[in-house]
């Protein structure tokens, strides 16, 4: 009876580990996760935001990097929509979108972003871990 059970708990434990791994990552102010290259971004800055070589009013167009890795950090949550703040190099030129330029999202859209960072993350992770370790013959002569 207690082989059993123990069988029991050990079948539950390998059906829930799955579940376990994918829960969802919670969206909350100061949250990060990439922005997609030459992300088209609409300017929700009130004052507009200036770069080297230009300036972006309220409502004009901007586009993230192709070449660097930029970020999105939740500014606020308000109701179903969400403000992000770009984040990247301060010295960006051309059309691309200064550092600290904001702009709003659809939380479901925040969330299956930030949701999608993390399990790439976590995957890449688990890959690395699997990855066997090199091994070296002895010192160099």
């Amino acid at each position: 009876m207690i082989g059993l059970a123990a069988r029991f708990l050990v079948v539950c434990a390998l059906l829930l580990l799955p579940l376990a791994r994918s829960i969802a990552v919670e969206l909350e102010i100061g949250s990060r996760f990439p922005a997609e290259q030459n992300e088209k971004i609409v300017v929700k800055n009130d004052a507009s935001v200036r770069n080297e070589t230009g300036s972006f009013a309220f409502g004009e167009v901007c586009y993230s990097s192709d070449q660097l890795r930029t970020w999105f950090v939740v500014m606020k949550i308000v109701g179903d929509h969400v403000l992000v703040e770009f984040e990247c190099i301060p010295r960006v030129f051309g059309d691309a979108c200064p550092n600290g330029t904001q702009t709003s999202m659809s939380l479901v859209q925040a969330r299956s972003r930030l949701n999608a960072f993390a399990a790439h993350t976590e995957q890449r992770f688990m890959e690395e871990l699997h990855r066997p370790a090199p091994r070296f013959s002895g010192p160099r002569e």
